[in-house]
């Protein structure tokens, strides 16, 4: 008999059983998404063999897909490389906000000092292409124009890689992984000095994966992972926290009103600036807990009542944090609407064990703080550069039916609205917006 999988859902079970359990291994998780991304067998057992005794100063002794986990870490974490690698990021990101930036896919229209974009094109185009080259440097893109198109067809239907449905249930899905492999396995076929911009831990790991005797094959499928997280969440966080913005005119004047002095010095040190604007802050914390849906498997390590369940040591449990998000013994008062005040009533509510936007244990979120960043100096630069209203002739769809969260779809990470649901907006340059 095959063991069980059970899934708590109350917000009390999954509080009450993550105490009770461990997190899956780091090699079981990871091992599973290389083959997942079609890294080979062989490839797969390269990344474990025996440790090495050379190459980079944090990597030895270690094999090497343990000391990719210390790269991504020393890359993605607060430090230097991480400094380094957002500079280039809000650079790209601020060049892509602006006036003259905002044509062809970007914008549906344009006339008389006004242009109307969509919400969602704009959060997707903008962050997507920042944060790819950025990363990657620009080769990739040029290499692939259309990736990103097949990077948001494979990012909304990427649960069904997560559950392992065959190609003939999930087409699509299957297609866009393919063309994202294709992809990096062009960029790394190409010599280095044909591909320059590239961030310090795409660089290290390439130099190691070749000293194991990995081909571009193997390369391009073991990046397919970081790629996904690197994209995998900031647009859909960027399109819920300006919906929120747009249809609360008194939010969005509290909002400018904080950031106008921390953008008026100038890009440098921003990131440092706005972390010190509680609203900007505290609504980014209430869009992390009404629409992100991380979830992990852990293993029981003690046997644990739950209700009229034993779970015996050693079995699996399913949690989906985002119920944690909704006790209201910890969330209160009307947990289930949207209130932009929640974090900034309470200071410490962001700290709290049940707020978990970026799920734990291994699969603990790697770019959460580059998302982060991503967010807030996106929407402080929209709202410092832009007056912004929903477009007149969509305002009576926007007003009677906000984006509706997608909550039946499985997600690893920020929940997406329903297809077909976004906002139509309307810009027009402000007095001191650049």
């Amino acid at each position: 008999m095959g063991q069980r999988l059970y899934i708590v859902t109350s917000p009390q079970d999954v509080s009450a059983i993550y105490r009770n359990t461990t997190t899956l291994t780091f090699d079981e998780f990871v091992r599973d998404m290389m083959l997942s991304f079609g890294a080979s067998e062989e490839g797969v057992r390269k990344m474990w063999e025996s440790p090495r005794t050379s190459g980079n100063v944090g990597s030895l002794h270690k094999v090497l897909a343990h000391a990719g986990e210390d790269y991504y870490r020393q890359q993605f974490h607060p430090g230097d490389r991480l400094d380094d690698l957002w500079s280039n990021i809000q650079d790209r990101l601020s060049a892509s906000l602006q006036w003259n930036a905002i044509t062809g896919d970007k914008s549906l229209s344009a006339q008389h000092g006004v242009k109307t974009v969509s919400l969602m094109d704009l959060c997707q185009d903008v962050l997507l292409s920042s944060a790819t080259s950025a990363v990657f440097g620009d080769r990739l893109l040029q290499l692939a124009p259309n990736l990103l198109r097949a990077f948001i067809v494979f990012d909304d239907e990427s649960w069904k890689l997560t559950y392992k449905l065959p190609p003939f249930l999930a087409k699509e899905m299957h297609k866009a992984r393919q063309d994202i492999f294709a992809a990096l396995q062009s960029y790394f076929a190409l010599p280095r000095d044909e591909r320059t911009g590239a961030t310090w831990v795409v660089d290290i790991l390439e130099t190691e994966m070749r000293r194991i005797g990995l081909e571009e094959h193997d390369i391009a499928a073991l990046f397919g992972m970081p790629f996904w997280v690197i994209n995998g969440n900031a647009y859909k966080l960027c399109f819920w926290y300006m919906a929120y913005l747009v249809n609360d005119a008194e939010l969005l004047r509290a909002v400018r009103a904080e950031v106008d002095p921390a953008i008026s010095q100038g890009l440098l040190g921003l990131e440092g600036r706005l972390e010190e604007c509680p609203r900007l802050v505290a609504v980014y914390h209430e869009v992390l807990r009404c629409h992100t849906a991380s979830a992990s498997v852990r293993s029981v390590a003690a046997p644990t009542d739950l209700g009229d369940v034993t779970l015996d040591a050693g079995a699996k449990v399913l949690l989906p944090y985002r119920q944690l998000h909704f006790d209201a013994s910890v969330f209160a008062p009307h947990v289930e609407e949207f209130r932009a005040d929640r974090f900034l009533a309470q200071t410490d509510l962001s700290k709290s064990p049940s707020f978990r936007p970026f799920g734990g244990g291994t699969t603990y979120c790697a770019g959460r703080h580059v998302a982060r960043r991503e967010l807030l100096t996106f929407a402080a630069l929209m709202v410092h550069r832009y007056d912004i209203e929903v477009a007149p002739l969509h305002s009576g769809m926007a007003q009677a039916r906000f984006p509706r969260c997608d909550v039946k779809k499985p997600s690893l990470g920020v929940l997406p609205p329903l297809a077909g649901d976004d906002m139509i907006l309307n810009l027009r340059k402000r007095c001191g917006g650049v």
